[in-house]
């Protein structure tokens, strides 16, 4: 009896296990959400002016072995730390806390997240230094898991900007409209891609505000 009684137990726990396991590895990482394709170790971005000849920003993106990011730095032209942002995941691999600290090192603001069963990012919520909630982001997807509708909510729950995206057959964000509270278009903003590497990645986008060039991003990418 006792014998049966550990087989059942061992059962169950196996169950329990693979059920994690599955669950963990099916999980969509921050690689498949940002649609980089292959095990990529970090991302640099650099952007540019709308003519391209004047740094003004450079940023830099760091993974795990998982493929979830483990810290975000922003840098000034001249090299100096601008910002820098922290993760902190669960066994299963979700976001719990994402923490930004400024150029001195402390807390700007911290960042929780809600997810559905496939992974997509439907809620962000972040707080000031000082733990007060002041903005409030929901997030819709389409079944290719592309965020089509983003809403954000200020401190009184009251939706102040509401920004529909629209996505080409790579993943990539081609379109995006912002409206105000009353429903008017401020901005359309669209990208272009070009100078993919040979995983499929894009190396340079253009960004066009109302369309009227504003910057260019080029990316550096290190595989693992």
């Amino acid at each position: 009896m006792k014998s049966l009684f550990s087989i059942i137990c061992l059962l169950l726990f196996s169950l329990v296990a693979g059920a994690q396991y599955n669950s963990y590895k099916h999980f969509k990482n921050d690689l498949a959400r940002q649609k980089l394709k292959g095990k990529i170790k970090s991302v640099t971005e650099k952007e540019y002016n709308a003519s391209g000849d004047s740094l003004m920003l450079r940023a830099i993106t760091t993974y795990n072995d998982t493929g979830n990011m483990v810290s975000f730095i922003t840098y000034s032209p001249d090299g100096k730390t601008l910002s820098r942002t922290s993760f902190t995941y669960n066994d299963s691999g979700k976001l719990q806390e994402e923490k930004r600290f400024k150029a001195d090192g402390t807390l700007n603001v911290r960042t929780t997240c809600i997810y559905d069963e496939k992974g997509n990012k439907t809620e962000e919520d972040n707080y000031d230094a000082g733990g007060t909630l002041f903005l409030k982001v929901i997030n819709r997807y389409d079944g290719k898991g592309n965020r089509i509708i983003k809403d954000s909510y200020n401190e009184f729950g009251s939706l102040f900007l509401k920004c529909n995206s629209k996505f080409d057959e790579a993943g990539n964000e081609v379109l995006a409209k912002e409206f105000d509270s009353h429903q008017s278009l401020k901005y359309t903003t669209t990208f272009e891609y070009e100078n993919e590497d040979n995983t499929g990645n894009w190396l340079k986008r253009t960004t066009l505000k109302n369309d009227n060039p504003a910057t260019i991003t080029e990316r550096e990418i290190e595989y693992r």
